[in-house]
């Protein structure tokens, strides 16, 4: 069990922790809070408890019925608006990081997709999400604009949580999704923006369509 270190933000180590202990599965989806439990297994309060399943209230991974909490459990239209937001927002983010990314983000974005290729080739699907997402977010910063990289941050924790519970069961190989970051970067290096733009609609496309087939959308 994760343990907490005393200070004075400590629901907000308490919100980090329940988020690592969602995202690993120890909860899941659809399953009741019980704040004494929580409380207890962390060693904190149960205020503390409160205050940190307030933030994830506001992420969307906890919902709130009557006085009752439950983790998320994502439905058929909520997934859906998500990835339409993400087609739109992380294309539009890979466009602006081929106009704006530094050289330093140029390498620290080429050193995530050249341990991507390695992870992928030891099979190593703990690496992959983890690089994954490490890709996703770099992009985000290299586009260089605030407003992006604020909107794409309140999706990012669903989005990950359906990456986690939902679409990463269902994909036996990742290659082609490797391929498609070298693809991306590439365009991103070599500073053509509509390429680069293109490439990170499709890729979120892909993903999409792997959503849908796992939980019989079509």
């Amino acid at each position: 069990m994760n343990k907490i270190i005393k200070s004075d933000l400590l629901h907000n180590q308490v919100y980090s922790v329940l988020i690592e202990m969602i995202m690993k599965g120890e909860f899941q989806p659809g399953e009741k809070l019980v704040e004494t439990r929580i409380a207890k297994n962390l060693e904190v309060s149960r205020g503390t408890i409160r205050e940190a399943l307030q933030m994830l209230i506001k992420d969307g991974l906890v919902i709130k019925e009557d006085k009752n909490m439950y983790i998320y459990n994502p439905e058929q239209k909520d997934v859906i608006d998500l990835y339409v937001c993400r087609k739109s927002l992380e294309s539009t983010a890979a466009k602006l990081a081929a106009e704006n990314i530094t050289k330093e983000q140029l390498e620290i974005l080429e050193e995530v997709v050249e341990k991507s290729k390695q992870a992928d080739a030891e099979k190593d699907r703990k690496a992959l999400t983890k690089l994954n997402q490490q890709f996703h977010d770099l992009i985000d910063q290299a586009s260089d604009n605030e407003h992006l990289i604020q909107i794409c941050g309140l999706i990012k924790n669903k989005t990950l949580f359906i990456r986690n519970h939902v679409l990463q069961a269902h994909i036996s190989d990742y290659q082609d999704y490797v391929l498609d970051h070298e693809k991306i970067f590439l365009a991103i290096k070599a500073g053509d923006a509509e390429n680069a733009y293109a490439l990170m609609y499709h890729h979120i496309d892909r993903s999409f369509e792997e959503i849908k087939k796992s939980l019989n959308y079509v």
